[in-house]
């Protein structure tokens, strides 16, 4: 077997031997009369033509993904299409309009700009071609391109910016998504009873839109009674000019200025997801000056978050990513001459804030949505925000409805003490039926985050709201409307909440969450918080927790010990863990944990446990464990427990399946957005997403979680693919819209590989081997060995332009042969006529 390969070998060090030359080709050009000698390949008197390998950066015409770095500052991920050109070695090196935007240059600087409008309506736009005195260079040693643009026509490059023209709408499909459960409990004494319950994500993609229904079926054994609970159905589509969703039917208002509405009706909102990195969030505008070409780095408790070169004079840094709620920014100007210096930039931020000349807004017009309810009120709610400076946010909000209207105010202003936000609420209500006058109320609301750097100290959340009696939300309202008293006894008075973390560095962290709330009409008030502490070790990790209760005069206290150890090295090893439980009423639980996956691809994650319950009465003990397997098409799962006095058992199956044009794809994973990946020939194929994916007997399969609006990675692994299927490509770059479901298809060269041996003397190393149509298929190796795989009409080979330079390949007729089982290629001999 192993002189069998051993020609094979050869071929594959002969052609990375021939890509060599060619790369040598590419960057040893020093200048423009320097050219390898062809020489060194000559075979019985012939010379090989490496004319196509004379000019620098001369590579294979088609599409390369590449890092490509802006003026030496900003990297980007960017596609470049390579064409040939009409003369010898020419090339033309294309981008895209929407990859030009990404450079950020100042279109409307360039000085002849019908010519600059010619160019971008183009399909190929180089940089050169478009802007005067650009430069593109491709590196294709290390899949680089370094883009010049001359300062007069360089603006700022858009981080993490993708084109609207980008977006894809993806297919037809229709989508079912569901998690189905069979539940059976077996008492010692009384009846045995199974529960099935099945939850359906229903979705049809159609023209750009996204209809969408979520229900749940419910059936118990014991009672026989079978029940549907529709939950919602609504439409959505992009709104791409005002970045934002436009949807219909049965919803949800957003919560981050009034309550969240469940609604039937319409609404308009922005998505930030549309947007680039670098305009979602917070975060300030950086401005300062620089005495010379200076680098310009902001650091975030100890870490670098931003990095850039900027020109001689002021620069405003505009693009910084939203980095959290709190820590101020440290900025260094390292000047040319080695000179530093450093200034603090006071970072903090609470929810409502927006950047400097940023707006979101939400309107919403339709009907309350109840079911138990028999008038649901209509209304009309609109909110809008905007950043008006690094410290100031405003933001408003009116909500109108028969009987009942409701206006918000509000700002969010960040100061070096932290950053507060404070609106105020005001509310007018009739017609209730209890009530004899009109109810005016206000409810305050006042938000703080800060990050105290000296001490490791972080208030991400804290915030307290007080609403006077008559204060009445408009969920309240619309069930006291309709006769509804207890949502009277659920109006809050005052609401604290406090969420602080404490870095103790090599001691561990510490950590503290409350709330508190009292309410109107004699309802007792409730308090809750919880201290935990958790800290690493070399075995293992260890966490602290105890938690107060406390409703009137009663209170209970509860503490927590857990403790977590890896067993044995690498990621798929097994971890136990152990949790005691300790309260005010002396009971206390013990309980330890087994779990881990299992198999190649972590397809199998396992758990078992088994718990001992005190208490002043008696001792109880339980024990069970689950099981989940994940196949290509869907998830499966099983639970068993058992315990003093009663059995369980469950089952349940998790997945997903989308049904196009071409037939129906399933996958394990239940998700929004997705891509449906074709390869012809390819069933087996693995996904390179880490989760197990492969293609199924049609060539297909779907990767499910994209990020919609951002470029994700689709790729291919060949690990599983049949040996006589060769993908051409292994990855591409998919842009989807929220809920999509876009197509990637992978083009397969499908035949039996073979290693081919040329008995024509006259052909020498490094020959290109061509189609019918000209186009290269591989190149002739060591010992004139040659690599094919499938069948083509027609092949011939070529070393040159001149007379007897080139030859037409005569393969033999395909057969059976014991060399494709045994070294996976089938070994033949050849001739080569002469043309």
């Amino acid at each position: 077997m192993g002189d069998r390969k051993r020609p094979f070998d050869f071929t594959l060090k002969a052609l990375c031997l021939a890509i060599g030359l060619a790369s040598s080709g590419l960057s040893g050009a020093a200048t423009s009369d320097s050219e390898f000698d062809s020489q060194f390949l000559r075979g019985l008197g012939q010379n090989v033509d490496l004319s196509r390998y004379a000019q620098p950066g001369t590579v294979i015409a088609g599409d390369y993904e590449l890092d490509v770095l802006v003026n030496r500052r900003d990297m980007l991920r960017q596609t470049v299409h390579v064409m040939d050109g009409d003369g010898p070695g020419e090339q033309h090196l294309c981008f895209s309009a929407a990859d030009v935007q990404r450079w950020g240059v100042r279109v409307d600087q360039l000085p002849d700009q019908p010519q600059a409008q010619r160019v971008l309506a183009s399909d190929c736009i180089e940089a050169e071609t478009l802007i005067p005195g650009a430069s593109f260079h491709l590196d294709m040693a290390s899949l680089r391109g370094d883009l010049s643009i001359p300062q007069a026509y360089a603006g700022t490059v858009k981080r993490g910016y993708v084109d609207p023209a980008e977006w894809d709408d993806g297919v037809n499909a229709v989508i079912l998504g569901y998690h189905a459960n069979a539940f059976h409990s077996k008492p010692d004494s009384g009846e045995d009873s199974t529960d099935y319950n099945v939850n359906l994500n229903v979705g049809v993609n159609l023209a750009g839109w996204r209809l969408r229904h979520n229900g749940n079926y419910h059936y118990n054994d014991t009672d026989e009674v079978s029940e549907y609970a529709a939950q919602n159905t609504y439409a959505r589509t992009d709104v791409d000019r005002w970045r934002a969703q436009l949807t219909l039917g049965e919803y949800f208002t957003p919560g981050s200025e009034f309550e969240s509405i469940p609604f039937t009706g319409v609404q308009l909102g922005s998505d930030d997801s549309m947007l680039p990195e670098s305009e979602r969030g917070y975060a300030p505008v950086i401005r300062g000056t620089a005495n010379t070409n200076a680098r310009v780095t902001v650091s975030q408790d100890g870490h670098v978050v931003y990095e850039t070169s900027v020109s001689a004079g002021a620069f405003a840094i505009d693009d910084l990513y939203a980095t959290g709620y709190a820590g101020d920014l440290e900025v260094t100007v390292s000047e040319a001459d080695g000179s530093e210096r450093s200034f603090t930039v006071p970072y903090a931020s609470v929810v409502q804030m927006l950047r400097p000349g940023s707006s979101r807004f939400n309107v919403a017009v339709g009907r309350y949505r109840d079911d138990e309810m028999h008038d649901e009120p209509s209304f009309a709610q609109a909110t809008w925000r905007r950043g008006i400076n690094n410290r100031l946010t405003l933001y408003a909000g009116g909500l109108v409805a028969e009987d009942y209207d409701a206006l918000l105010v509000g700002s969010a202003v960040g100061t070096p003490l932290g950053a507060v936000a404070i609106d105020a609420t005001l509310t007018r209500a009739e017609g209730i039926p209890y009530e004899h006058s009109e109810l005016n109320g206000q409810s305050y609301r006042l938000s703080y985050s800060k990050m105290l750097n000296a001490t490791g100290t972080n208030f991400s959340l804290a915030a307290y709201r007080f609403s006077s009696e008559e204060y009445v939300t408009f969920a309240d309202f619309a069930h006291l409307k309709e006769g509804d008293a207890s949502s009277d006894s659920l109006r809050e008075r005052n609401r604290f909440q406090l969420s602080i973390s404490q870095s103790l560095g090599e001691f561990g962290n510490l950590n503290l969450t409350g709330l508190t709330h009292d309410y109107w009409n004699g309802r007792p008030d409730q308090t809750t918080y919880q201290l935990d502490y958790s800290k690493g070790f070399h075995w293992g990790s260890l966490s602290l927790s105890a938690t107060r209760d406390l409703e009137e005069d009663d209170e209970s206290n509860t503490y927590m010990l857990t403790a977590s150890i890896p067993l044995g090295d690498g990621n798929d090893h097994p971890m136990l863990s152990a949790t005691a439980t300790f309260d005010d009423d002396h009971s206390s639980t013990v309980r330890t944990n087994l779990s881990g996956t299992a198999g190649d691809e972590r397809q199998l994650s396992y758990n078992a446990y088994v718990s001992r319950a005190d208490n002043d009465i008696d001792t109880s003990t339980s024990f069970g464990g689950d099981l989940n397997y994940r196949t290509s098409a869907t998830q499966l799962g099983t639970t068993y427990s058992h315990g003093d006095g009663y059995e369980q058992y469950s089952a349940s199956a998790t997945g997903i399946a989308v049904m196009h044009s071409g037939g129906v794809v399933f996958s394990p994973d239940r998700a929004e957005t997705m891509a449906l990946i074709h390869a012809d020939g390819a069933a087996g194929a693995s996904l390179s997403n880490g989760m197990g994916n492969r293609l199924d007997r049609d060539g297909e399969a779907l990767d499910a979680g994209l990020t919609p609006y951002r470029h994700n990675s689709i790729a291919i692994s060949p690990r599983g693919l049949p040996v006589d299927v060769e993908l051409k490509s292994t990855s591409q770059t998919v842009t989807p819209r929220r809920g999509a479901v876009v197509r990637v298809d992978y083009q397969t060269r499908v035949g039996h590989p073979m290693l081919v041996h040329v008995d024509n003397d006259a052909v020498p190393f490094a020959a290109e081997v061509v189609d019918g149509n000209g186009q290269h298929v591989s190149l002739v190796g060591q010992g004139r060995m040659i690599f094919l795989r499938g069948e083509y009409p027609e092949l011939q080979l070529k070393w040159g332009e001149g007379s007897g330079q080139s030859c037409r390949l005569q393969l033999p007729a395909p057969q059976q042969s014991d060399d494709i089982s045994t070294t996976g290629y089938q070994q033949v001999e050849a001739s080569c006529v002469p043309l």
